[in-house]
């Protein structure tokens, strides 16, 4: 998705980027595994998810100033790829 530049993806990760409180979060939620992964069901809850971020709504995995939120989703086998990008306003 191109959330850092080529080749710092693991120091996103060494330096915490990614983390709930760091400057670029990826799933506060646990992500998709932690839910089981039910297929079909996947791309709904990435969408609820990001849009309770953005409505202030997420609980205890709320980030601090959500104000954009960006779902990637992938099915088959690999071949349907989808992202969307959703705005508070």
């Amino acid at each position: 998705m191109g959330l850092t530049e080529p080749g710092q993806g693991a120091r996103a990760l060494q330096e915490g980027w990614v983390f709930k409180d760091g400057k670029l979060p990826v799933n506060v939620s646990g992500g998709l595994k932690a839910k089981g992964h039910p297929v079909g069901a996947t791309g709904v809850s990435q969408h609820v998810i990001a849009a309770m971020q953005l409505s202030g709504t997420a609980g205890d995995m709320q980030l601090g100033s959500a104000r954009r939120a960006a779902v990637q989703n992938m099915g088959g086998v690999g071949i349907a790829n989808y992202v969307s990008v959703l705005e508070a306003v």
